[in-house]
Formats: structure tokens, C-alpha cells, sequence
């Protein structure tokens, strides 16, 4: 009886070791996959994030411009600044990679900031900067605006030509020159008479726009090829930050030369009376210049009044 257990027992040994090999591979990973997932899951590390920290800041041109960025849970990544109008980064980490020693990071180690340092800050410096962490996720990233206040830049101001007298037929040319704070302005419009004027190549009327960034100006060339007389009058030149400026327009009609010669030369400006006595004059046979023009008028009248 004992040897047909034991050869019963013999017969089934085999099995039971298969059987326990067969719950050690189908059992065991799955039980340590629960392990590692659970571990993973207690030892995650955690999304950067920043601390608030201003979005605009303004500084004289000269001063030491910083800009702010504190990142935390930053593990094993590093800090990129770049401006947004460009995609070349400033700085990686603590170190400028551009050619600038203007430009340094503030951080202490085992803190948070992760600071932009312009030394010696100029207007070309003012814009939008982008401290971003270096990842996949390119969400991740703060955008600070800098203004640069230049004390010594020109104050905005608009220029426009001056007075003129043309012969109808003649052409109209007129300029307008504005200089914005900042910037230059967005936009110049013309008016006549309150009207405005827009290039109309039927009628000859022609008007060119330019602007300078860098120098924050913006002008405009008026043109009317021949001028008739009803394009005389008050002409006015408008920017779109409101800087005006005005100019008057003269059409003479040709009948008199003499006074349309000295009313281009200038030496002609307010009209009918002095005129008639420049022709009463000539018309004498005396010839004179402007200078002995007055003094021989001051002469006649004084002579006038004593009679």
C-alpha cells in the first residue's frame, strides 16, 4: 500500500510543479506591475508651474531692466528667455548664448528665480520677452512687457510746409513730417478745406506715405500736378494719435506777373492795397526795391497827414 502511494504521489509530482510554474508566470507580473504602478504613481514628479511675478515692467533708458521669472517643481529642466519677435533663444539656463554681455541671468541656486538682467537698458531693448521652460510642452513659458523711457528723445511733434503761392496750371507739392513718442503713427490723412483728400490719379492728386521705425517717423508727400483755383486753401495734415498741422494754399490766376513773381518770392503778403501801390508807383516811372519801398511809403505818409 505504501509503495502504490508512493507511486501514485511519483506519478503527480510533475504536475503540481507544473502548476506552480504556470501561477509563478501568469501571477507574479501582473503583481509587480501593481507594484511599480503604485510606486510610479507616489514618486510622479510635478508639472512646472510659475509664481506670479510682473508682466509689465518700465525702466530708463540706462537703468538696469529686470524682468522676472520664478519657476517651481522646475526638476531637471532649464529656463530659455527670448524675445517673441524672435525664435533664437537669449539665454539656456544661466547661460547667455548671444553676443551681448549686456544681458545676464539672476538665480541663486535652490531657488526659484530665474531672472533676466539687461544692464544698461535702450529703447531697441523695449518689446516682449518670453521666459519659457525647455520642454515638449511648449505652453509652459511666461511673457513679460518691456517699455524703455528715453528722457532725451525728441517730444512728438508734426511739421508741414509752408505757406504757397502757385500759378493755376502749376503743380501743388506739399509735405507733411510726424514723429510719434514711441513709435511712429499708424497712419496720415490730408485735408482741404475740411474735406478730405485721397489719390485720385484722374484728377492728379497723388499722395506717397513712408516710416521709419527706428527713427519713429512717419511722412507724407501731397501732389497735385496742375493746380486749378479751387484747390486753394487751408490744407491739413492729421496722424491717427491726433498730431495736426496746417498750411495755406494760394492759386493765382496769372493776371497780374509782378504779383505773382514777388508773392513766390515772398516779398508779397497781404494783397490788393499794397499791390496798387506798387503799380501807382511804377506806373510813376520810379523804380524801387522793397527796402526803399517802405521808407519813401512812410515818407508819403507823413507828408499826407501834415497837410
Amino acid at each position: 500500500m505504501i509503495e502504490a502511494m508512493q507511486h501514485l504521489s511519483f506519478i503527480h509530482e510533475p504536475h503540481n510543479i507544473f502548476a506552480t510554474l504556470l501561477i509563478t508566470v501568469t501571477f507574479v507580473p501582473a503583481y509587480c506591475g501593481v507594484i511599480d504602478h503604485s510606486y510610479a504613481e507616489r514618486h510622479r514628479t510635478p508639472a512646472p508651474d510659475f509664481l506670479h511675478t510682473p508682466s509689465n515692467v518700465t525702466f530708463h533708458r540706462g537703468e538696469l531692466a529686470v524682468l522676472r521669472c520664478s519657476v517651481y517643481n522646475l526638476g531637471t529642466k532649464y529656463v530659455v528667455w527670448r524675445r517673441t519677435d524672435s525664435s533664437f533663444p537669449l539665454t539656456s539656463g544661466t547661460m547667455v548664448v548671444v553676443a551681448d554681455d549686456r544681458l545676464q541671468i539672476g538665480h541663486v541656486q535652490y531657488k526659484n528665480q530665474w531672472d533676466l538682467m539687461i544692464k544698461n537698458v535702450q529703447p531697441e531693448d523695449a518689446g516682449i520677452y518670453e521666459c519659457q521652460v525647455a520642454s515638449k510642452d511648449k505652453t509652459v513659458r511666461r511673457l513679460v512687457q518691456l517699455t524703455v523711457i528715453d528722457p532725451e528723445a525728441d517730444i512728438p511733434e508734426i511739421k508741414i510746409s509752408e505757406e504757397q503761392y502757385v500759378e493755376r496750371g502749376e503743380s501743388i507739392v506739399l509735405q507733411c513730417n510726424a514723429t510719434g513718442e514711441y513709435y511712429p503713427p499708424d497712419e496720415m490723412d490730408w485735408f482741404r478745406n475740411g474735406q478730405k483728400v485721397d489719390s485720385n490719379m484722374g484728377s492728379g492728386i497723388k499722395i506717397l506715405k513712408q516710416f521709419s521705425i527706428s527713427k519713429r517717423t512717419f511722412s507724407s508727400n501731397l501732389r497735385i500736378d496742375r493746380a486749378k483755383m479751387d484747390d486753394g486753401g487751408t490744407y491739413v495734415c492729421r496722424t491717427s494719435s491726433m498730431q495736426i498741422a496746417s498750411t495755406k494754399v494760394h492759386v493765382l490766376n496769372g493776371k497780374n506777373k509782378a504779383e505773382t513773381y514777388n508773392r513766390k518770392r515772398g516779398t508779397l503778403k497781404n494783397g490788393d492795397e499794397t499791390s496798387d501801390q506798387i503799380s501807382a508807383l511804377h506806373s510813376a516811372g520810379y523804380t524801387v526795391s522793397s527796402t526803399y519801398y517802405f521808407i519813401t511809403l512812410t515818407m508819403l505818409t507823413f507828408w499826407l497827414s501834415s497837410i
